[in-house]
């Protein structure tokens, strides 16, 4: 996750507090079309009522949660794929109450000891203001028990390991049993539309001449669109060979870019090809929606 979050939340008990506790700016009411809002919005985490098989970005649900009431946060991490943003959840609702928050893992023998430990190290680095504890038990209801009435527990989405199907057990017995409510959150993979920079809609008219994109721009590689949509790119090297008086739509290629709602790797993988110029993002009717810059070279 990154360091501001954009959230937005659909109806349901508890979601509008603790979107509105979770997020770094007024976050948005969504009562349709989720997935047009959160590419428009550039959302990183949606808070809703229950876990769907909606995963354009990371969901966070609450049960039972009074956030008035809560007097400090645990969070229970496994070596599943949502722990980390279950730590990252529960350090910000923690830091934001302004309560103590704690890493939690159970272990189930004495093997499992130093794994269990590497996995508070791991994640508790990111979170140093979160204390931790391991225990060794043959249920991860023992992560439970010592929890009082006021203590909110995170939990990141069923998944496969040992703990994560304790905890989500028959009857989802341990989520219950939590005495001051719960928080499940599910991750999801950081999407296009969530890096593509709002003011980066520059591009160019096929009609444009060579050299006025050359007065204009500055990048390694310049969309040309018509009409809102992506129709190509040109090169800066191509403008440079090109005469001044040509049409950028005569020295164009063909259109490289990658779909708003895929994962960033997408974007990577075009780096090299775009001669580390910005990537073009589209949204799924072709419209030019923004780039994504190449990393800078460390």
């Amino acid at each position: 996750m990154v360091d501001a979050w954009r959230v937005a939340w659909t109806r349901g008990d508890g979601c509008r507090p603790l979107a509105e506790l979770l997020g770094d700016s007024p976050g948005r009411p969504i009562e349709s079309n989720l997935r047009q809002v959160c590419v428009s919005d550039r959302v990183d985490l949606l808070v809703t009522r229950r876990l769907t098989s909606f995963d354009l970005v990371p969901l966070v649900v609450p049960q039972s949660v009074a956030l008035g009431d809560v007097a400090s946060v645990s969070v229970a991490v496994s070596g599943g794929p949502h722990s980390d943003l279950a730590a990252s959840v529960a350090a910000r609702i923690a830091a934001r109450l302004g309560v103590p928050g704690e890493l939690a893992t159970a272990y189930r023998t004495a093997n499992e000891h130093e794994d269990a430990m590497q996995r508070l190290e791991r994640i508790g680095g990111a979170h140093p203001e979160l204390d931790r504890r391991a225990i060794e038990a043959s249920s991860a209801a023992a992560l439970v028990d010592p929890l009082t009435a006021d203590t909110l527990l995170v939990l990141g989405a069923p998944g496969g390991s040992w703990l994560q199907r304790q905890l989500f057990g028959p009857g989802h017995r341990l989520a219950v049993a939590a005495p001051g409510g719960v928080v499940i959150v599910r991750s999801a993979p950081r999407r296009c539309f969530q890096d593509t920079d709002p003011d980066s809609r520059h591009a160019v008219g096929p009609q444009l001449a060579v050299r006025e994109a050359l007065r204009l721009f500055a990048d390694a590689v310049i969309p040309v669109a018509e009409g809102g949509k992506l129709v190509g790119i040109v090169r800066a090297a191509t403008l440079r060979s090109a005469h001044k008086r040509t049409a950028i739509g005569d020295v164009m290629e063909p259109a490289v870019a990658v779909s708003a709602t895929e994962p960033t790797e997408a974007a990577a993988e075009l780096y090299e090809f775009l001669d580390g110029g910005p990537v073009p993002v589209v949204d799924e009717q072709g419209y030019f929606i923004g780039t994504i810059a190449a990393p800078t070279p460390s």
